[in-house]
């Protein structure tokens, strides 16, 4: 079945779309955390960590995808 779900067609184009919506939303939460300040994103990149948002933005991004394709081949499937 993961096979299956990760060769649909458009899987992988919802994943990236996600994970860059994901990120971008993690990265404007962080900011706001801040309190808006001007050094975020200084002090996101000198940080050792800096790999850990895109990633984070690409496992929500797959799971949520690989979710909603689940979801619609188990439809497909009981249509049959």
């Amino acid at each position: 079945m993961f096979r299956k779900i990760i060769r649909y067609p458009g899987f992988w184009r919802s994943v990236w779309f996600l994970s860059f919506m994901y990120l971008l939303i993690l990265l404007v939460l962080q900011w706001i955390a801040t309190g808006f300040s001007e050094k975020f994103l200084s002090l996101l990149m000198a940080s050792s960590k800096v790999w850990m948002v895109p990633l984070a933005g690409f496992i929500a991004g797959f799971m949520v995808t690989y979710g909603k394709f689940w979801a619609r081949m188990k439809r497909e499937e009981k249509r049959k």
